[in-house]
């Protein structure tokens, strides 16, 4: 019977990590691992390359907040909130110029879902 409760707990999902609450540091330690993270869709949603991202509203640390998705996902709408089970990446984008304004060096916390949700 332990056994059984054990294999339970140990195959259950974690509860969903809050992407947009999600501190820095803490994205930090998670940096390449594995997560289930659940985020309130606040940015609207566009397909790339065919896939999917979307976007947590903004915090006032200046860093980016989302998830790349698998495929085309026109069930996914703003204000609508998702979980993803995927692999998080905190990334470090160099200052660029884009149509000729300075963009500064930011993060993005990023999760890319995995094929196995």
């Amino acid at each position: 019977m332990a056994v059984v409760f054990v294999l339970l707990v140990l195959s259950a999902d974690p509860k969903p990590i809050d992407l947009g609450a999600l501190s820095l540091e803490r994205a930090r330690v998670l940096d390449g691992k594995a997560v289930t993270v659940s985020l309130l869709v606040q940015k609207p949603p566009y397909t790339l390359l065919g896939r999917t991202m979307v976007g947590t509203a903004d915090r006032d640390d200046g860093a980016e907040r989302g998830a790349v998705l698998l495929g085309r996902r026109p069930d996914v709408r703003e204000g609508e909130r998702v979980t993803v089970r995927g692999r998080l990446r905190l990334l470090r984008h160099a200052p660029d110029t884009v149509n000729g304004a300075a963009v500064p060096s930011w993060w993005e916390v990023r999760v890319e879902e995995s094929r196995d949700r």
